[in-house]
């Protein structure tokens, strides 16, 4: 697993620069086009930006595929999930729950499906609960951004890994507190077939990587798409002519490029902030004002609960409309390091590793779980740990940094 998110990081972030450039050109040419009004920032700002940043980690996103791909075709899952059944144990879990915890980093929604293979409904329930702590590959994006912008290439395959394995680890302990005050019961022993070890066939791993990393761009596509258009739309209307008015005179009037730079910005920044996504944001923004996350960073959290893929677009268009607004373009993995301190990433990633699944997943769980209520406590339980956990890292950052 170690190797497998060294690679991630490591071969993922070769093409990194030029998908980035790739999608920073075809912003500069959408508005040399359309102009620099609504309709080319609609276009470079929305629909460009939101889906760029998307499209960036598509190359993490098949590493990752190809790496648990790997894995299950080989038959070694199954000797896994035999090898653990004791450790497990320990944990409230089932040998077999192996099966869709490790799914799990890949996608949700075929995990929560995973794990109909437990036959004995209290362990199914405490798997269905915890899977949500393996980080999907959606929410893979929003790490190795945040990590990118933060930590060096040497170290940053390591701080993935940490990422990943303190997920899975704080589902263990959260297991043991379901296993002990919510779903009591007798443990089952561990029944299940092993199939052969066997070499893994280019042709299925191929079909594998190739059909999820379509999935991903046809998310991207379409539903990123048209959440990018609408978090640009929210976050550039309403418009207010007085203040622009005031503004532009000010603009003119400036004696210097620095000043008139800095009253841009500033201009933006209030346009910002009086837009409706910035009035939702604000509204919400006391929630997590004690985890040190501004009225964007809260957004891009709530726009998430749809896709968490998503979040990235999001922080996309809101950092393309900010305050960084220059002559100079830059990425928005520098934009994330310039504007947001170390303590409140930590504190971000930490929300975004243990809040509510995708809305995809979410329906499935209440399928697989078969009652509404099991979904009520997913919320409260996987929002109060996120928080809570949130909470400490911040805190604990800020007393070190």
């Amino acid at each position: 697993m170690w190797g497998l998110f060294q690679l991630t990081f490591e071969l993922g972030a070769i093409p990194m620069d030029m998908i980035d450039a790739f999608f920073g050109y075809l912003a500069d040419e959408a508005k040399l086009i359309f102009g620099d009004g609504s309709l080319g920032s609609l276009i470079a700002d929305g629909a460009i930006a939101g889906v760029g940043a998307v499209v960036l980690f598509l190359p993490n996103i098949m590493i990752l595929f190809f790496g648990i791909a790997l894995l299950e075709t080989t038959g070694y899952m199954s000797r896994v999930a035999f090898l653990l059944d004791g450790f497990f144990h320990r944990f409230g879990l089932h040998g077999k729950s192996f099966i869709p915890l490790v799914t799990g980093f890949g996608c949700s929604v075929p995990a929560y499906m995973a794990a109909r293979t437990l036959k004995n409904d209290k362990d199914r329930l405490i798997t269905l609960f915890i899977i949500g702590f393996m980080s999907c590959g959606a929410k893979l994006p929003v790490y190795v951004l945040f990590v990118g912008a933060f930590f060096s290439p040497e170290v940053a395959g390591n701080v993935l890994f940490i990422i990943y394995i303190s997920g899975a680890l704080l589902g263990l302990i959260a297991a043991k507190f379901l296993k002990l005050f919510v779903f009591k019961g007798r443990d089952e022993p561990f029944v299940m077939e092993m199939p052969k070890y066997r070499w893994p066939t280019f042709k299925l791993i191929w079909h594998t990587v190739i059909g999820k990393s379509l999935m991903y761009l046809k998310k991207a596509g379409t539903f990123i798409l048209a959440a990018s258009i609408l978090v640009w739309f929210a976050s550039s209307y309403p418009k207010n002519p007085e203040l622009e008015s005031y503004y532009e005179t000010k603009i003119q009037a400036a004696s210097s490029r620095d000043e008139a730079d800095a009253l841009a910005n500033t201009l933006e920044s209030e346009l910002l902030a009086q837009s409706y996504l910035g009035t939702i944001g604000q509204a919400t923004d006391f929630l997590f004002t004690p985890l040190g996350f501004d009225w964007r960073l809260t957004v891009a959290l709530e726009t998430g609960l749809a896709a968490k893929e998503v979040i990235v677009s999001t922080l996309g268009v809101l950092y393309a409309l900010g305050d960084e607004v220059d002559t100079q373009a830059t990425s928005l993995v520098q934009r994330i390091h310039e504007q947001i301190p170390l303590p409140v990433a930590l504190s971000f990633i930490t929300f975004v590793m243990f809040y509510m699944p995708c809305l995809a997943a979410t329906v499935v769980f209440t399928k697989e779980s078969g009652s509404y209520r099991y979904l009520i406590y997913l919320i409260l339980f996987t929002t109060v740990v996120a928080w809570v956990s949130a909470f400490a890292v911040y805190h604990i950052a800020l007393a070190l940094v």
